[in-house]
């Protein structure tokens, strides 16, 4: 299993602020993302701006993804206070 982590408009659009995906085997962070496009088609207007993160630390598509590990999306974030 791998744990999926959403933050921002992401948790809206998916229903929740994480979830868990069945892995098997090795695969890659864009793998993991092309099912979830399959299951929330609204993703793909995300997908040329997401930040993702593997085991907290930041990575790209290509990153590698075990059993276990924790895989996290973010949308650009800005705003702030001054």
């Amino acid at each position: 299993m791998v744990r999926i982590r959403f933050f921002a408009s992401l948790k809206d659009l998916v229903g929740g602020s994480e979830m868990e995906m069945k892995l098997e085997q090795e695969t890659s962070v864009r793998s993991i993302l092309h099912q979830l496009k399959a299951r929330f088609p609204e993703l793909k207007k995300y997908e040329p701006v997401l930040l993702v993160a593997v085991n907290q630390n930041y990575s790209g598509f290509d990153a590698s993804v075990s059993p276990g590990d924790e895989v996290a999306f973010f949308p650009p974030l800005s705003g702030g206070r001054r």
